[in-house]
């Protein structure tokens, strides 16, 4: 990895393993990725309950494991910082997350998050994926866009990305359940409309 840069390739291969860990059970409270001022090098954080309840060396484990099955990654075991929640520093980088919320990973440039000193950081939204309402609040805010609308790049559940533009909204079965609302996009590259359950969704970009 360039330890001098974070390029978009390393922020993206973050977010692929966060989507993989939240579907594997695996607590994910706070992540991103931080240089730290002493060595100089990034490291991706990531604030977990499941150091509390599985104990380090599972949840360590556990995180092996998804990178396993993430091919051609070049996010390391190594470059991986599990730490508690409660953390000093994991309570300051939420902190700033939710202080400027943000579709994708928010850069910062605080010398410090709690007590680790740092040049910079990248901070990713909550969870390391959007809610059924910040969904459906981006899709209905485009939709109703009165200007050019420019193609939106989705992020399904599975990893999959499509270049869609949204044109309607739909409930699936409201009588026999109410919340499966989905999404119909426009894919740009089949040429026809697609409908998508709206918690499958977990990027708009």
């Amino acid at each position: 990895m360039d330890h001098e840069l974070l390029v978009d390739e390393q922020i993206e291969d973050g977010k692929s393993l966060l989507l993989q860990l939240v579907d594997d059970g695996f607590d994910v409270e706070v992540a991103f990725w931080a240089r730290t001022s002493e060595e100089g090098l990034w490291f991706f954080y990531i604030g977990s309950t499941s150091v509390l309840t599985m104990g380090l060396a599972d949840a360590y484990r556990a995180v092996y494991e998804v990178l396993r099955r993430i091919s051609d990654t070049p996010i390391s075991i190594s470059s991986i910082k599990i730490i508690d929640p409660n953390n000093p520093i994991s309570r300051a980088a939420i902190e700033v997350r939710d202080r400027y919320p943000a579709r994708q990973p928010n850069r910062y440039h605080g010398q410090r998050l709690g007590n680790l000193a740092i040049e910079e950081a990248y901070i990713y939204p909550r969870n390391g994926v959007m809610t059924r309402p910040e969904v459906l609040q981006i899709v209905t805010g485009l939709m109703s866009w009165t200007g050019a609308l420019a193609p939106s790049l989705v992020t399904l559940r599975d990893g999959t990305q499509i270049r869609t533009i949204p044109v309607g909204i739909q409930l699936k079965d409201a009588v026999n359940d109410p919340g499966a609302i989905q999404v119909v996009f426009h894919d740009l590259v089949a040429g026809t409309n697609r409908s998508i359950a709206v918690d499958d969704v977990v990027g708009i970009n």
